[in-house]
């Protein structure tokens, strides 16, 4: 490696760092508000919190790698341009080729690190995010009711407890139970506990009396009790919930086990994401040759450069939808060599437009010279 290389090299990483933390440290707030109720409604410190979120982190990277790779690039070569820096190299015989080639290395260590996320650490981390959430939702007694509180699952249902104790045990309770709109429901109950069934976490209450007020109706009928069962299941995860596309290996993608409902409902979205992983780091090197190609393909000139920076992003936009359409059809369709296509296509007509020009021209004056 020259000086030469070592020089474009500075160039293009010092951005490349800057806008990989900033894009993905804004990307990972949006995404760590969603992981807020663990504080709020779970009762967990910050510690929890910001352990969770940072699994996020891995996800986040392989979207962000190619865009800051390709916002790099360009912000590199337009400096270079502005400066005349290119103008110069040009001049003293420098090919597109001696230019992109350190650039290209960039890019073969990024796509390099865009294929372990997407194959390893994406899926380790969402698992190890998902075993995490389930053990603290799955604390109901130690977490979610507290004494002198309510406390809402969901949207339909309210709990009041007056004294939370060890064990899942309760004393002095009022529930509010709207899930059924046309039966809602309001519980009152001297002692509750929580215990496990085949269905999941049931609460059970002692000693109270349920007001409905059916189908809306102007009076409310009260009905006592010595027992009575509310499901909350539903707000607690359980063991054997199916892991979702982002949890799972791509291996476990490609081969989705029919045995299991989930898995044959949602077989082709399964299969689609398992290649959208592996064709992930050539969107890398395609976004790559878009930026070289917008600031040192065709003919030279330092007009127009606005230009080709708004054109090229605008390429890399419409590459990434049109890579999320594909994947759409190829869940429907089994197409799923359009996840493929699509970037190599674009990598093979950059490189034409790169490279193919200079030697035609060359030939072309080679034979002119003969004649």
């Amino acid at each position: 490696m020259n000086s030469l290389d070592k020089y474009i090299l500075r160039q293009c990483l010092t951005p490349l760092v800057f806008v990989l933390l900033v894009i993905t440290a804004l990307a990972w707030m949006t995404q760590s508000l969603q992981r807020i109720d663990i504080l709020i409604e779970y009762g967990k410190g910050f510690g929890a919190f910001a352990y969770l979120t940072l699994l996020l982190i891995p996800s986040l990277l392989s979207i962000t790698i190619p865009i800051a790779l390709f916002a790099a690039c360009a912000y590199a070569l337009y400096r270079l341009h502005s400066d005349s820096e290119i103008a110069v190299m040009f001049a003293a015989g420098v090919s597109r080729w001696r230019i992109a080639a350190p650039i290209l290395l960039i890019a073969f260590f990024a796509a390099s690190a865009t294929y372990y996320i997407n194959v390893d650490l994406m899926p380790r981390s969402y698992k190890t995010l998902k075993r995490n959430v389930i053990d603290i939702q799955s604390d109901l007694a130690g977490a979610v009711f507290r004494s002198g509180e309510f406390t809402a699952l969901g949207r339909k249902l309210t709990i009041y407890v007056d004294d939370a104790r060890p064990g899942g045990q309760f004393v002095g309770l009022l529930i509010n139970d709207t899930r059924d709109q046309s039966d809602p429901k309001t519980y009152l109950a001297r002692r509750a506990v929580i215990r496990e069934t085949d269905d999941g976490p049931v609460m059970f209450l002692n000693d109270g009396s349920i007001q409905r007020t059916p189908d809306g109706a102007g009076s409310a009928e009260i009905v006592r009790f010595d027992e009575v069962a509310v499901n909350i299941a539903q707000y607690v995860f359980d063991g054997n919930i199916p892991l979702g596309p982002a949890e799972r290996y791509p291996h476990e993608l490609l081969n989705p086990d029919m045995s299991k409902a989930y898995d044959r409902d949602n077989a082709g979205k399964l299969i689609a994401e398992g290649h959208a992983r592996y064709a992930g780091p050539l969107h890398v090197f395609a976004y790559v040759l878009i930026a070289l190609f917008a600031m040192i393909g065709g003919p030279y000139s330092r007009r127009g450069v606005a230009l080709r920076l708004t054109v090229a992003a605008a390429s890399v936009l419409s590459v990434r939808v049109l890579a999320y359409l594909a994947q759409g059809y190829a869940e429907t369709s089994g197409a799923y060599w359009t996840l493929y296509a699509l970037p190599g296509l674009v990598i093979a007509a950059c490189l034409y437009l790169l490279f193919f020009p200079t030697h035609r021209l060359a030939r072309r004056g080679a034979l002119a010279g003969t004649a």
